[in-house]
């Protein structure tokens, strides 16, 4: 894809649509507030990009000739997700504290999602084929539009939080993100070993 208008779109619809890490941003982002959110961004970024760079250069060429590489990914990636919905639904929803916690949740947790798979080997130009030089300026571009969309779902979850505070306190929004990543991690764990199944 290497027009930068489809590109653009592509990356914009793509980060736009709700997943785990969008999930746990405006989750954040309705306990902690904006500001403090978007502390937590770099570590969204660092995510995806170590998760693309991974299943561009590794995991793709590991799954050439380890068939079960993309599933036991798959398996790791819905464990992560269930960790954090467990930590997330343990919290209080009052954790001013746990800044360094929450990088880490966001950072394994955007590490794991399937959407890295796609920007690696349908998004972004040269990076299949093993063009770094060339797929770079897009990575770039790529890292903007990650922050920026993180932002928004930041701005998102304290819209949301500002407009319910009276009504529904710091826990629902926890526990309602801890059931949204639940659901994420036992739909990723039950469509892998369906795959597995009928790949056998």
């Amino acid at each position: 894809m290497e027009n930068w208008f489809a590109f653009s779109a592509a990356t914009i619809a793509l980060l736009f649509v709700p997943g785990p890490t969008n999930t746990l941003i405006a989750t954040n982002g309705a306990i902690l507030g904006l500001r403090r959110t978007l502390g937590l961004l770099p570590a969204e970024l660092c995510g995806y990009l170590m998760a693309i760079g991974a299943w561009a250069l590794g995991i793709g060429v590991a799954s050439q000739h380890i068939a079960s590489a993309s599933i036991i990914a798959a398996l790791a990636a819905s464990l992560v997700l269930l960790i954090s919905a467990i930590k997330l639904a343990q919290s209080d929803g009052h954790e001013q504290g746990r800044s360094a916690s929450r990088r880490t949740d966001i950072f394994f947790v955007t590490l794991c999602n399937p959407k890295a798979l796609i920007f690696a080997l349908t998004i972004v130009p040269f990076l299949r084929d093993g063009d770094v030089p060339s797929a770079l300026p897009y990575l770039v571009w790529l890292s903007v539009l990650i922050v920026a969309i993180g932002a928004v779902w930041s701005m998102i979850g304290a819209g949301i939080a500002r407009q319910f505070r009276l009504a529904i306190s710091p826990r629902f929004f926890a526990r309602a993100g801890a059931v949204i990543l639940l659901f994420f991690s036992i739909f990723l764990f039950v469509t892998t070993v369906v795959r597995a199944l009928h790949g056998q």
